[in-house]
């Protein structure tokens, strides 16, 4: 479990699987802890709805799903994944869903980013690579 986080003080801090990437850009050197949730935390075939990574710093959790274009189920996944103990710990929450292709904004999208709402997260969408500074989170 320990090898599934790590304390990281990276000017990148990156979070890649296939063609997607989010780069949290940390000039300032803030320790963030890098936490690898699929296939690591939650085993691959344990949990079927948990995002990619996760990365905790101050009091925020940053959830990070990379996705082709399926946005509604990446935020569907932030939120099965937020719902868990571990990640409880921070008030401040964002979903990154980071695409590889630009998806359709159908209804069952426009639900999701509702719910996300309600649940007190904010979302950061765009297509890869995404790139963000952590001092605007």
């Amino acid at each position: 479990m320990s090898s599934c986080i790590q304390s990281v003080n990276h000017s990148q801090i990156k979070c890649e699987e296939k063609q997607s990437k989010f780069v949290l850009l940390n000039p300032q050197r803030k320790p963030v802890d890098y936490i690898t949730v699929d296939g690591c935390i939650y085993p691959r075939g344990h949990h079927e709805l948990c995002c990619d990574f996760a990365l905790n710093f101050d009091d925020k959790t940053i959830f990070v799903e990379l996705k082709g274009s399926d946005i509604a189920h990446a935020i569907k996944q932030i939120l099965a994944t937020k719902q868990d103990a571990k990640f409880t710990i921070n008030s401040d929450k964002i979903a990154v869903v980071v695409s590889s292709k630009t998806p359709k904004d159908d209804q069952s999208l426009r639900l999701q980013k509702i719910h996300l709402r309600k649940q007190g997260v904010t979302l950061l969408h765009g297509n890869s690579p995404l790139f963000r500074e952590l001092v605007n989170f």
